[in-house]
């Protein structure tokens, strides 16, 4: 998937495929950008001393570089040697990721009839721009809809959620939780099935032993998860109060 700036900029982390290479340097073109290319000399291909690059590197091979002189035109410098393992990861996740967002944005193609290339200007340019990836737009597409909709307009927001809903685990990380509610008054039942008549997206309320129940909340990560549990609770002890009822929450 391409990038939304035309070329990178000094400093950037970059996936590179391996294209061509002599004794003293190797060409490599910029997997996420469109007829970029880069020129890693011999002196930024190791720390160790190296005789010949075709001893070290392989064409068709693919890696992570760090753009060292990104002039407006022609090609750009690369190195191999300035990047740690941390940074060839996080490039390298990011990159499958987008490849993946890819297939979410072909998906989104059919959904509402509009080609990828105005896709890619309406949705993946302003995701990546605003969020650092396109495929983070489809993460908190369920749970952080709000903050996408600041981004993108709300009927392509909503067709984002029918997508990754159909295509991404929302449930990597939970919470639990115990309620303690209880009624005095009668119809007590009726108020405990309305206290949680409302249950939000990602969150499971069980029945224990009166007066308690099990409450989980799962998200995409941790941050989403707690969110989602601080809305239920809110949600439910608002609605437990109006019907003058007693509601303790406590983690699990």
């Amino acid at each position: 998937m391409r990038w939304y700036k035309d070329r990178p900029e000094t400093g950037d982390m970059v996936v590179v495929t391996i294209t061509d290479i002599d004794k003293n340097s190797a060409y490599a073109e910029l997997d996420e950008y469109e007829d970029v290319s880069g020129l890693i000399h011999i002196s930024e291909v190791s720390r160790s001393w190296l005789q010949d690059v075709r001893k070290e590197l392989d064409e068709g091979e693919k890696t992570v570089a760090q753009v060292i002189d990104s002039e407006e035109e022609g090609t750009i410098d690369l190195s191999l040697k300035r990047v740690n393992d941390n940074q060839k990861r996080d490039a390298m996740a990011r990159w499958k990721k987008e490849q993946k967002a890819e297939e979410f944005v072909e998906q989104l193609s059919e959904r509402t009839g509009k080609d990828m290339e105005d896709l890619y200007e309406e949705v993946v340019f302003p995701l990546q721009k605003e969020l650092g990836s396109s495929f983070h737009g489809f993460e908190i597409a369920v749970g952080e809809e709000e903050k996408l909709k600041e981004i993108l307009e709300a009927d392509v927001v909503e067709d984002i959620q029918e997508i990754a809903k159909d295509n991404i685990n929302m449930k990597q990380e939970k919470l639990e939780g115990e309620i303690t509610l209880e009624f005095s008054q009668g119809d007590g039942i009726e108020k405990i099935k309305e206290t949680f008549s409302e249950v939000g997206e990602g969150v499971e309320v069980n029945y224990l032993s009166a007066p308690n129940y099990s409450v989980t909340a799962w998200g995409r990560n941790s941050k989403l998860a707690k969110k989602r549990m601080d809305k239920a609770i809110k949600t439910f002890r608002e609605k437990a109060e109006e019907l003058e009822g007693k509601f303790e929450f406590s983690r699990a």
